[in-house]
């Protein structure tokens, strides 16, 4: 997302989000809070892999597919709506990620946690997958609170540890996808990681790294590069308060980090996206090119949104 210097909408003030369910206010929520474009993710769509039937899996994203493409469709350098797949098997999920691929998606979503009756992310089974991602170029994104149960604690804590348990569905299924190599056999995917913050990807890339030479006459299959170089190439990870990340973006690279604004969550940084990105880059020695391409660049070649704007004011 590109966070551009604009004037606050007339008429709005306090942390009101008036753009949840209209494209219209959605736009004048954007204008007040200074960003370019969002990709757009589903509500109750986020739970499809739960439903435990096959027929409804698949009706919901069909219909939802091709409900929210054409909602959008006006507006394709705003908006780039997130195809969801069917995971109930992988050869549904093939079916429709080429039906969406023809149908013009820039980007879909796999569950952060599979059902337990699906293979892993680590089987070969999923290659029938990543090619077809990879040949469309078509990054898939892991979001956190996807698949699998994702409330698992109560009592004490239970709030904010159930939050953090969430995003461990994504993290860990990037581990899986580089461990197994699948990202190796298959150079041109790409993944991305929402609401799971983005300094993960220093830490899963320094123990993979020391893990691999340590175990290597264990490990199957041999990857062709090291596990950081593979994260550094094809993982990408957004984040909304995310300092260290910023700080320590030299380990794999700014060009894995994308700021994003998480619109219209209550840990969301609108209406404060401003303070929040100085808050991020505050007192770090950056370049306004590396500012430009975390703040909007990088997802915008991600996601083929057409002249992107460069940032002005942070």
């Amino acid at each position: 997302m590109t966070l551009l210097k604009m004037q606050v909408a007339d008429g709005v003030s306090g942390n009101e989000k008036i753009g949840r369910y209209e494209i219209d206010l959605r736009i004048k929520d954007m204008i007040r809070d200074g960003v370019d474009a969002e990709v757009i993710y589903p509500t109750t769509g986020l739970l499809t892999p739960r439903l435990n039937d096959r027929d409804l899996e698949l009706a919901s994203c069909e219909v939802y597919n091709d409900w929210v493409l054409k909602h959008f469709e006006a507006h394709p350098d705003i908006f780039v709506p997130a195809a969801i797949l069917p995971v109930c098997s992988i050869e549904d999920a093939v079916a429709e990620l080429k039906r969406c691929v023809s149908l013009g998606y820039r980007t879909a979503m796999i569950p952060g946690r599979l059902p337990t009756e699906v293979p892993k992310y680590n089987s070969d089974a999923w290659d029938a997958l990543w090619e077809v991602a990879a040949s469309a170029k078509l990054p898939l994104i892991l979001h956190s609170g996807t698949g699998g149960e994702t409330t698992m604690e109560r009592g004490f804590g239970a709030a904010l540890i159930n939050y953090m348990l969430s995003g461990r569905g994504p993290i860990d299924s990037v581990a899986y996808l580089v461990a197994s190599g699948a990202l190796d056999r298959f150079p041109d995917l790409t993944v991305a990681t929402m609401e799971c913050g983005s300094s993960y990807l220093n830490y899963l890339a320094e123990i993979l790294d020391e893990i691999y030479p340590a175990h290597i006459h264990y490990v199957r299959p041999k990857l062709s590069r090291k596990p950081s170089e593979i994260i550094a190439q094809q993982v990408k990870a957004a984040f909304s308060h995310d300092r260290s990340a910023v700080e320590n973006r030299h380990v794999l690279g700014h060009q894995t980090l994308m700021f994003a604004t998480d619109y219209p969550h209550l840990e969301g940084s609108f209406p404060y996206s401003r303070e929040v990105i100085a808050e991020n880059f505050r007192g770090i020695a950056i370049s306004e090119q590396e500012k430009a391409d975390i703040l909007g660049l990088t997802a915008a070649k991600l996601f083929g949104i057409a002249n992107p704007k460069v940032l002005t004011d942070a």
